[in-house]
């Protein structure tokens, strides 16, 4: 019975590491030489997470910029706020949201905060609305 034991742990075992084993599958292609798509072209990774040329065109005529954000590396259009990186004590006060360290601050104490950056707020972070810390949360 030990012996059996023994085997069904080693078989167990093997099968566990071969799941860490790199795979072979489709790899995106990579950008033309140079490192950036031609202007009017926009570069697609075969996984849908790149923006067409009419997207990314409208996106820099309404002042946006063509970014990859999140975990996926979707590309956005992207909106830089005036404000950006000013003190604040609530989103009243700025473009975007009033934001600080999600957990920095207990909700019950004083907390400020810096205007977001842009109109893509990612990462994890806390709303400051009247001089509290609220509303932490994790986007990607």
């Amino acid at each position: 019975m030990r012996g059996l034991r023994t085997v069904l742990v080693a078989a167990f075992g093997a099968f566990a590491l071969a799941g860490c084993a790199p795979q072979d599958g489709p790899q995106p292609p990579m950008p033309p030489a140079g490192g950036e798509p031609a202007q009017n072209q926009s570069y697609d990774d075969g996984l849908g997470r790149g923006m067409n040329a009419a997207d990314r065109a409208a996106c820099e005529a309404e002042g946006g910029t063509v970014q990859r954000r999140g975990r996926l590396g979707m590309e956005q259009c992207v909106h830089a706020y005036a404000d950006a990186g000013k003190q604040c004590t609530d989103s009243a006060q700025c473009q975007g949201k009033c934001v600080g360290s999600a957990g920095a601050v207990s909700p019950d104490k004083a907390a400020s905060g810096i205007c977001q950056a842009d109109d893509r707020l990612y990462g994890c972070y806390a709303e400051v609305r009247n001089g509290k810390a609220v509303a932490a949360i994790c986007v990607d």
